[in-house]
């Protein structure tokens, strides 16, 4: 089975359940941005947290979570959509993150202790929700975790983790998000139980020991004795997707100031972008450029 993501609830409780397989994605999003190993388990776990996020409502819901902390990566970004999409980069792909195969990488060094958390909800038709918390931890799941317990005020656990294969590449990646419904009142004990067991890595021991297995089992085991009490009540694909485009790029460049496009055909001839989610290349001639420039200065501008 590929990447994907479940959606469930526990029976007759007001706790929902969201699980993810992201192997496929961890690997796209390190192969697109060429980065070591340690490194590739921050893409791996940031990925797979937007999708959690992204995934919890039934409508067409999109997040941006940004962690900027001041530890060599500078920062990480995710972008998800509810559609099961999702692309991510990091400020500095050429950080180093110890990290050795078969064991779990602690990416405190990579991002930092120090820094924040933000979390754009696009909920569409212009309504959007944005939330900030201090990053604690330095380990992307614990500190998006504490971003929604604080932020959102809703008792979470998450644990989202990636393991590596003898070659240093991702073997696999998955995660598990466990949520009080809002409103719902109590049922702490029980979240508090699975953030216990997060903490005492269920979901990369899960992922170690049976690599090929799928989100219902992995959320099975990460609830325990719960576990009886899951209902599965969606299931679809993940996948990596970067929605840039060469008409995109020109939109952008059509957003610069007149002299700064005029400095580009006098200077460079033409002008090379790179899309940070997905590095993908864009050659723009300097016959577009002037294209660009005549349209924008027919333009209102300011």
């Amino acid at each position: 089975m590929g990447d994907h993501i479940i959606r469930c609830l526990l029976r007759d409780r007001p706790i929902r359940v969201v699980a993810a397989i992201t192997t496929g994605v961890a690997r796209e999003a390190a192969r697109r941005h060429q980065v070591a190993a340690g490194a590739q388990v921050a893409l791996a776990r940031a990925t797979t947290a937007g999708l959690l996020l992204a995934t919890l409502t039934k409508d067409r819901e999109r997040v941006t979570i940004q962690l900027l902390g001041d530890g060599p990566l500078g920062g990480v970004i995710v972008d998800a959509n509810g559609d099961g999409q999702v692309r991510a980069y990091l400020k500095n792909p050429a950080a180093v993150i110890p990290a050795r195969p078969g064991e779990r990488v602690r990416l405190v060094s990579g991002v930092g202790r120090n820094g924040v958390v933000n979390v754009m909800r696009d909920l569409g038709l212009k309504h959007r929700v944005q939330g900030q918390a201090p990053i604690l931890s330095g380990e992307i799941d614990a500190d998006i975790e504490h971003y929604l317990t604080t932020s959102e005020q809703i008792e979470s656990a998450m644990g989202c983790d990636a393991v590596l294969g003898d070659d240093g590449t991702i073997r696999v990646s998955g995660g598990v998000l466990v949520q009080t419904i809002p409103d719902a009142g109590g049922h702490r004990d029980l979240v508090n139980e699975m953030w216990r067991r997060v903490r005492l890595d269920a979901v990369f021991d899960t992922l170690k020991a049976s690599p090929d297995a799928d989100a219902e089992a992995l959320a099975r085991a990460v609830l325990g004795e719960f576990a009886g009490e899951l209902e599965v009540l969606a299931r679809q694909p993940v996948q990596f997707f970067c929605g840039c485009s060469r008409e995109r790029v020109h939109e952008s460049l059509a957003l610069l100031e007149l002299d700064e496009l005029d400095a580009m055909i006098a200077e460079d001839h033409g002008a090379e972008v790179t899309c940070d989610f997905c590095r993908e290349r864009y050659q723009v001639s300097e016959a577009e450029l002037r294209q660009i420039r005549e349209e924008a200065a027919a333009r209102p501008r300011g």
